[in-house]
């Protein structure tokens, strides 16, 4: 591979680069993006089927409690214990009646102190028969309204109501051979709401009890109630979304579900291992189950008799598709925009590469005639960057190289006493040719990295921006978007240091006092946040003399040594500055001291190295200090520091006093 990458050009080499950097990135962010999706999705529907059923529940329960209201407040009619003594079925039927137009109800009865029928609402139905083994009556019976699911058998359903018993048969769409209650070829047996309300005499005595209720089987308000509540209106390929069902036992007997004909779906039977894991936990069941043939996002909630045994399943379901095909299509935006978004940054970075090695490639020619001899040639600037600043750089260069060949060739023409001289100056042209090999090397670096790096990542930033800006707040790639934002706003920040430390620029030179300059610093940067819990102490000389120095630089170094300690402090403690003169050598000594978390000794020799840093990657280019270092050495100064871990640490920068100021002291 290396070999390879020798063999080819330097441009097809960084679109290479380019491409291998962006497919892995690509591939990797288009493999967390689906997962990520697909499960921002799916909880989303399990989150809201659960809230359907919640609301399925309290439809469900609410309609328990109405028939249970209806009950109590009927046995506690003035007239009802009158006409249950007296045997009046004209006033009971009046109160039954009058039940009936509080709530829906399939049938109503009354019974005697013993639990045997007196009187059923409906033509036709039995009276006599002993009703004391229904789970609500015999709580009634012992004093206690109650109400709760049970299960009826045709038997009982018809003599409660002579049409019930038709309308609980189902016939089985496959067969049930583990529940014994469903286990012939049609469901004869019903679930039922069923309440019950002792009737008492005037002396306080239990007379009967007053019971009614709903069945279930056929019967389809509460999935229809609930449908209208959760799923109305909402369409997958103009196929309903939701589904919501209930089940006696394993065994389908009320849906909202439709066939081809437009009739209900009854009689079908759903797994039965998720009737028994909900019966055996008792609790709510989430899964991902199949309904007849389709799938569904599922939540299953158990209903119990009075006994306290699961006997059937209240079950809201959103059709899985509908949510795997807006999945999809999430993704396959996605996988658009970010293809889009690979070619586009692809051809940037060609365009990008041929602005950078084109004058490269001049350079390089221009170099090879010089190394055959021609100083003629002269490179054309066509640019104020940094490429231009090597071109300049290459051409002082040229010029230099045939003003010493000229002068060669001049020294070979004169007295031998000149030659002692004119060696002298060659040295020191050699000198001056060293330097600006190493000025041209420099140039080169700093060219490098500010367009190989700085301008994609300036293209990488921009585009990542507009992405953004595009996108919702809620979006879930939002957050991945701002992460590339803010690392590739570090990169910059680390080329510009990088340049800012490689150019080693030489400030303007005027008489600075330093505590102004201090003061200043503290200035622009105490009414930062980080600053709320800081308490800033200055011990300055008043008469503190003056230094030649560039005042933007020093302060530069200043605010960069002060953010340091508070920083190191995490923003509470006490920050320290110290200023003097030492008159012994002459220096203004600055010190700058806090009461952070120190630096380890062994770490101390290495603090002004470049991109060395003690912060959180991301936190720190690791150039701060190594700059702050070069400026003080450019001002003829000394820069060092002492620790101590726990304690804190103390920043010493001494710069000597202008020399107007030593003359005017020696004048005193």
């Amino acid at each position: 591979m290396h070999r390879f990458l020798q063999t080819i050009t330097l441009r097809s080499r960084i679109i290479l680069v380019y491409v291998i950097i962006l497919g892995l990135g690509g591939l990797i962010t288009s493999f967390f993006g689906a997962i990520i999706t697909n499960k921002t999705i799916m909880s989303q529907a399990e989150m809201k089927v659960l809230h359907d059923l919640r609301t399925a529940n309290m439809v469900y329960t609410e309609k328990l409690k109405s028939i249970k209201k209806a009950m109590k407040i009927g046995a506690s009619a003035n007239m009802m214990a009158d006409a249950l003594k007296n045997g009046d079925k004209t006033e009971l039927n009046k109160i039954a009646h009058q039940i009936a137009g509080i709530v829906d109800i399939d049938f109503l009865s009354v019974t005697d102190s013993n639990g045997r029928v007196k009187y059923r609402m409906y033509a036709g139905a039995a009276i006599g028969d002993d009703v004391a083994n229904v789970s609500t009556v015999n709580s009634a019976l012992k004093g206690n309204t109650a109400a709760a699911t049970e299960i009826f058998s045709a038997e009982m359903l018809h003599n409660e109501n002579p049409v019930l018993d038709k309308q609980a048969r189902i016939l089985l769409k496959d067969e049930i051979t583990e529940n014994d209650s469903v286990s012939a070829a049609a469901l004869t047996s019903g679930m039922v709401l069923v309440a019950a309300s002792p009737i008492y005499a005037d002396d306080g005595s239990l007379s009967g009890v007053l019971y009614g209720g709903n069945l279930l089987n056929n019967d389809f308000s509460i999935v229809d109630q609930v449908w209208e509540l959760a799923y109305k209106g909402e369409k997958f390929n103009d196929e309903e979304i939701g589904a919501v069902t209930l089940f006696y036992g394993d065994l389908l007997i009320s849906s909202n579900i439709k066939s081809a004909d437009s009739a209900r779906v009854v009689g079908a039977r759903i797994s039965p291992e998720i009737f028994h894991t909900v019966r055996e936990k008792k609790m709510p069941l989430a899964l991902h189950s199949k309904l007849l043939s389709e799938r569904y996002i599922s939540e299953f909630q158990p209903i119990c008799n009075f006994s306290g045994e699961v006997i059937g399943m209240l079950h809201v379901g959103a059709l899985e598709k509908a949510y795997v095909s807006m999945r999809n299509a999430v993704m396959g935006t996605f996988m658009t925009v970010a293809v889009i978004g690979f070619f586009l940054i692809i051809f940037i970075s060609y365009l990008i590469t041929r602005t950078i090695t084109r004058p490269l490639s001049e350079m390089v020619d221009v170099t090879n005639r010089v190394a055959a001899g021609d100083l003629d040639y002269v490179i054309k600037i066509k640019s104020k960057d940094e490429i231009g600043q090597l071109a300049y750089s290459f051409n002082r260069m040229i010029a230099s190289l045939k003003k010493m060949r000229r002068e060669l060739e001049e020294w070979g023409n004169t007295l031998e006493q000149k030659v002692k001289h004119r060696t002298e100056e060659l040295a020191a042209m050699q000198r001056t040719l060293m330097q600006s090999q190493r000025l041209a090397s420099l140039g080169k670096l700093a060219a490098g990295i500010a367009h190989e790096i700085n301008n994609p990542l300036g293209g990488i930033l921009v585009l990542s921006s507009l992405v953004m800006e595009d996108l919702p707040d809620s979006d879930p790639h939002r957050e991945n978007l701002e992460e590339v934002i803010k690392q590739t706003m570090r990169c910059r920040d680390i080329v510009k240091g990088l340049l800012q430390f490689s150019r080693q620029e030489q400030g303007k030179t005027e008489y600075v006092n330093v505590n102004e300059v201090l003061n200043n610093t503290l200035a622009l940067i105490e009414k930062q946040a980080l600053f709320h819990n800081i308490k800033v102490k200055k011990n300055f000389q008043e008469d503190l003399p003056f230094i030649l120095g560039d005042n933007s630089q020093l302060q530069q170094v200043f605010m960069n040594v002060i953010l340091n300690a508070v920083q190191a402090m995490e923003e509470v403690g006490d920050l320290t500055l110290t200023t003097f003169r030492d008159k012994k050598d002459d220096l203004v000594v600055i010190e700058i001291t806090d009461t952070g978390c120190g630096i380890p000794e062994d770490l101390i020799d290495r603090i002004f190295d470049p991109f060395f840093t003690t912060k959180e990657v991301g936190e720190g280019t690791g150039l701060g200090l190594a700059i702050a270092y070069g400026i003080i050495t450019r001002h003829n100064g000394r820069m060092s520091v002492k620790s101590k871990v726990g304690e804190g640490t103390t920043f010493t920068i001494k710069i000597p006093v202008a020399e107007k100021v030593k003359v005017a002291d020696e004048n005193e």
